[in-house]
């Protein structure tokens, strides 16, 4: 055991010297016929550890191999598998990611990632009742200012306003007094996304059932709210909602398609240049 950790000391020591690029080898390890050696871990360990964390990783690792092997001894022992089962296995996994790797180097050369508005919204009328809605989405302003920001009644009738918005007025105001300003008139939020942008005390709160505004306060802070739409769980998802999602579906089915047309492409190639017969 001292011999082993006197071992194990000098690689994490001499890690740091070049020392990986002498030609001899330091035994680390033993179990039963199966040996660990210095030059196991070369390209593991992690130079800029210091000596102490490097002998504990690699204590780590004699412990993790030896467990290993001793699980693979053991398997060795007791579970039929003639070789030509265990090369076969190989060789089938080895076609397996050569083929995948080629797919995917196909699939970048080949494959265009544009998804139309005219496909997406053709798949959406198709599909819609795929797309109906866990929970109530809205889409909305927030801006959260401190209760001692200035003009806190001019920017409330901003927001509130009946007329039509003064977004550059409102935003100017946000970009220098608010804590958290929402507005993205594009897109939807989640209601749990939403509640948890308000006070603690007041996220179990039912809102906007009279009203299309909120005026929240709390020892610090104001919240000021402008809903703008929403749509209520069990009801069809709006496409941009769901646009990213069936831009994935979409492209996926591009993937495809585009292999099997390689696939059948080569399958033809083939034939024609008498490369594959049936006898």
């Amino acid at each position: 055991m001292h011999k082993f950790l006197y071992h194990i000391l000098s690689l994490t020591i001499l890690s740091s010297c070049s020392f990986f690029e002498r030609t001899d080898d330091i035994l680390l390890a033993r179990l039963g016929d199966s040996y660990l050696y210095q030059s196991d871990l070369k390209s593991i360990l992690n130079k800029d550890l210091s000596p102490s964390d490097s002998l504990a990783f690699i204590q780590q690792y004699a412990q993790n191999w030896a467990q290993e092997e001793l699980l693979l001894q053991k398997a060795e022992l007791n579970i039929d598998f003639n070789e030509f089962t265990i090369e076969q296995r190989i060789e089938d996994y080895r076609r397996s990611l050569l083929i995948h790797a080629y797919e995917q180097k196909l699939i970048q050369q080949n494959i265009d990632t544009i998804v139309s508005l005219e496909a997406l919204e053709l798949y959406y009328s198709h599909h819609s009742d795929d797309y109906v809605l866990a929970e109530k989405i809205v889409q909305l302003m927030l801006l959260k200012v401190s209760v001692v920001a200035p003009e806190l009644d001019e920017i409330k009738d901003l927001i509130f306003s009946k007329d039509s918005l003064d977004i550059d007025s409102i935003e100017a105001y946000a970009h220098q007094y608010s804590k958290r300003f929402y507005y993205n008139p594009s897109e939807w939020l989640n209601w749990s996304s939403f509640v948890k942008l308000l006070p603690v005390e007041t996220q179990k709160t039912t809102f906007f059932k009279h009203s299309n505004t909120l005026y929240l306060k709390d020892s610090l802070d104001v919240y000021f709210v402008r809903l703008f739409t929403q749509k209520e769980q069990g009801e069809i998802a709006p496409l941009v909602y769901v646009e990213e999602e069936i831009k994935s579906i979409l492209l996926n089915q591009k993937k495809l398609k585009t292999v099997d047309l390689i696939q059948s492409k080569l399958f033809e190639d083939a034939k024609k240049s008498k490369q594959f017969e049936i006898y």
